[in-house]
């Protein structure tokens, strides 16, 4: 099954969330990514981080395999593969999808701060595309919270999970390209609702004197 390809996005797969556990945005045995591979006979694999794995010490042989159709054809997919696979089938753009515990950016939604991209200027704008989704409090691992979160991400490029993270997806045409693109809007998420939080906490002390 694995052709170049197949071990290079695996590859980049375990970079990422060593990435994202050394930024803080995933726990030792939080978080999940997963790449979509198209072959040139059309057939679509989905390479997923493994389910209770310790994310930072994750190895390329650890990545799982599924179909869109939800078949097992290697390894123990993350407990959030029907998630992914939601996103897959809702967005045909979709390359990657990265799930990770943006814990500012829940919690900037909590208090009903407003996210302004504009508190970061262009990039913000650029990696947000806009629009961030919001989804309401699921079972993980459920069909529900997997239609929410592909509804959510119809025309946004990450949105944020009551109590339980953030979501972004790359949309790059190459695989390893679009892992790394929905870790960047994760990160950029994350300084974004630190920004809106400390700019809200300044609006109140000024109304406060």
């Amino acid at each position: 099954m694995d052709r170049p390809i197949g071990l290079e996005v695996r590859r980049a797969l375990v970079e990422a969330m060593r990435i994202l556990h050394d930024r803080g945005l995933v726990n030792l045995l939080g978080g999940n990514a997963s790449v979509r591979v198209t072959l040139p006979d059309g057939t679509t694999f989905i390479y997923i981080t493994p389910s209770g794995a310790v994310k930072p010490l994750l190895s390329p042989e650890d990545i799982a395999v599924i179909g869109l159709d939800g078949t097992v054809y290697e390894g123990k997919p993350s407990i959030e593969y029907r998630m992914h696979l939601a996103v897959y089938r809702s967005r045909s753009n979709v390359r990657a999808v990265v799930h990770a515990h943006n814990t500012r950016a829940v919690l900037a939604a909590a208090l009903g701060v407003e996210l302004d991209p504009n508190l970061l200027g262009v990039e913000a704008k650029y990696y947000l595309g806009g629009c961030v989704g919001r989804v309401g409090a699921y079972e993980p691992g459920s069909e529900q919270l997997a239609e929410a979160v592909a509804s959510a991400l119809k025309d946004c490029n990450v949105a944020i999970l009551e109590k339980h993270g953030a979501v972004a997806v790359g949309v790059s045409d190459d695989p390893r390209q679009a892992i790394y693109e929905a870790v960047d809007r994760l990160e950029v998420l994350e300084e974004l609702a630190e920004a809106s939080l400390m700019a809200e906490v300044l609006r109140r002390v000024r109304i406060g004197h």
